[in-house]
């Protein structure tokens, strides 16, 4: 009897003297906090982890008429202007250059189909007969000159010496009658442009330079 009562009053002292232990409540908050620590991720954290689907590449306009541009078929050449008709012939513009054999270089001239004959400005003129015949001395374009004469035309007060000239113009290669007259310009008459020729007031320098 004795000894049971001994015992339980030792049972008795050790429970007071243990510290209390850790109220389970307690203990399950921190558990709760621990897994919550673990487990929760930041927002920051959370959307940088994020796969984001790429987006459609936008084709801006410019990028667009590039790609249309280099698709397109090259465009054609130009065609090349006309310089002679249907039936063969010469299309002349209001000017041409004319090769002319006694300068020995291309002259501008001007085409002149409602004047008949071709004119030849010159600045000055001599007339004189050589081996009996009658031949004119003349400057034209500060160039002189000595041709024969084949004819003289108009009164005799205002005649006027004509010359023959070779003269070529594009595929027109002739010998042509030309008036000296005062000036300095150099005219293409219908005497040259008949039949061959027809005259594009539109146009200038049609034929191509030729010398033969």
């Amino acid at each position: 009897m004795k000894k049971a009562l001994f015992l339980f009053v030792i049972t008795l002292l050790s429970g007071c003297v243990s510290s209390p232990s850790t109220p389970p409540s307690t203990q399950n908050e921190d558990v709760a906090q621990t897994g919550k620590a673990i487990t929760s991720v930041p927002e920051e954290q959370s959307e940088s982890v994020k796969v984001v689907p790429s987006a459609p590449v936008a084709v801006t306009p410019a990028e667009t008429t590039s790609q249309t541009a280099n698709t397109q078929p090259p465009a054609g050449k130009a065609q090349p202007k006309k310089v002679k008709t249907r039936d063969g012939k010469l299309i002349l513009g209001q000017h041409e250059w004319v090769w002319l054999s006694p300068a020995k270089q291309f002259v501008k001239v001007r085409i002149n189909q409602e004047q008949k004959a071709s004119t030849l400005g010159v600045t000055s003129l001599v007339p004189f007969e050589r081996d009996g015949n009658e031949w004119v001395k003349f400057t034209a374009r500060g160039m002189d000159f000595e041709l024969p004469v084949t004819r003289w035309s108009g009164k005799e007060d205002t005649k006027s010496a004509i010359v023959q000239v070779r003269t070529i113009l594009g595929d027109l290669n002739a010998l042509t009658d030309f008036a000296l007259v005062q000036g300095k310009d150099v005219v293409l008459g219908e005497n040259f442009t008949k039949d061959v020729a027809i005259v594009d007031s539109t146009r200038d320098f049609v034929q191509p330079k030729k010398k033969k």
